[in-house]
């Protein structure tokens, strides 16, 4: 095995008597994926940059029992049942109130204590190049209605193209939004992010009230520090005078997508790097890109080789559904129905600019 990936050993163990493993996906180029099976999620996926030396582009850890440990609790994991807020952990569905676990200051966050995140998922099936992960959770677990079981594929494509595929259903009508939390740093993970460059391809995107809660508007990005239509650096406007930064700290806002038309794949952003050389495309199907600039960050998590991850030490663009939608008739439905099936598609494409 190459020297650049993280060691099998370090993430096996038994979690409530729950085996951990990890799997390692490649390709015919030498690029690598590695998959936990705590909170599936993506430990490590490596690149060649424009030297031709390998590079892992997400931040983390390099253990299992580091990710447990970690103040980070969402580090590169599939979160849900619902990722983003719930204001209140409060929803109405079918004339009937749910009050869902709160585990963020007066909001529901990224389905509660026992989120997806937390979960030891199963392999049902690893390849040289894909692995499938299954996690089951309880009727009633944090909140929530019904039996839920949610399948997820990760493929690595010769194209150097990581696909990131859901498949869920509920056994009562509920609501379900799932994502992946993927913190990327296309640079020197010792730097912060703010000299990438980013495009998102949405002309709104959804204002926060107070609580980090969307407001409802869809407000447009045109003239604001929330333009990223073209390339622009991260940093370039994360200082401006501007209520929507101060609330959130930085950025940490929903876009609502130019080209979304339901399952149809399409590309939602751009990130570069001139570092390495290094370009990341998201496609999706989902409605939103989550931008988050990571400004919850505060040091308190040594990662990879060492380093401490400090405010805006990397980046994440979340292909999602709106945080509180189930409390915003105006935005798309999130409702599941019992017996129906969710699904979703993502793809991370690398290449050299």
């Amino acid at each position: 095995m190459a020297d650049y990936l993280l060691k099998d050993e370090n993430f096996r163990g038994y979690i409530d008597g729950a085996e951990c493993k990890l799997a390692t996906l490649k390709n015919s180029k030498g690029v690598t994926v590695q998959i936990s099976n705590y909170g599936a999620r993506i430990v490590s996926f490596s690149v060649p940059n424009k030297e031709g030396k390998f590079y892992d582009i997400v931040i983390g850890h390099d253990s299992l029992e580091n990710y447990r440990k970690s103040n980070e609790r969402y580090f590169n994991a599939v979160v849900g049942r619902y990722a983003g807020r719930i204001a209140g952990g409060r929803f109405e569905l079918g004339g009937k109130k749910y009050n869902l676990s709160v585990n963020n200051g007066a909001n529901h966050l990224h389905g509660g204590f026992k989120g997806l995140n937390e979960q030891v998922w199963t392999f049902t099936e690893v390849g040289d190049n894909f692995a499938a992960l299954e996690c089951v959770l309880p009727d009633g677990l944090d909140g929530y209605p019904g039996d839920f079981r949610i399948n997820v594929i990760y493929t690595l494509t010769e194209e150097n193209a990581l696909m990131f595929e859901t498949h869920a259903q509920c056994s009562k009508d509920s609501i379900i939004n799932i994502t992946n939390h993927a913190f990327f740093n296309l640079g020197s993970h010792e730097k912060n992010v703010l000299t990438h460059r980013l495009q998102i391809n949405a002309q709104r995107y959804l204002p926060l009230n107070g609580n980090l809660i969307p407001q409802g508007a869809m407000d447009k990005v045109e003239g604001t520090p929330f333009d990223f239509r073209v390339l622009k650096k991260i940093g370039a406007d994360i200082n401006a005078e501007a209520e929507q930064l101060r609330i959130g700290g930085g950025y940490d806002h929903s876009y609502v997508c130019d080209e979304y038309k339901g399952r149809n794949l399409f590309l939602g952003a751009i990130a570069e790097n001139e570092e390495s050389g290094l370009k990341l495309e998201i496609y999706t199907n989902q409605p939103s890109v989550h931008f988050y600039s990571c400004n919850f960050l505060n040091g308190k998590d040594r990662g990879k080789g060492g380093v401490v991850y400090k405010e805006h030490g990397a980046f994440c663009l979340e292909t999602q559904h709106f945080p509180d939608s189930p409390n915003h008739k105006e935005f798309p439905s999130t409702v599941i129905k019992a017996g129906g099936e969710y699904c979703s598609l993502s793809v991370y494409k690398v290449s050299l600019l």
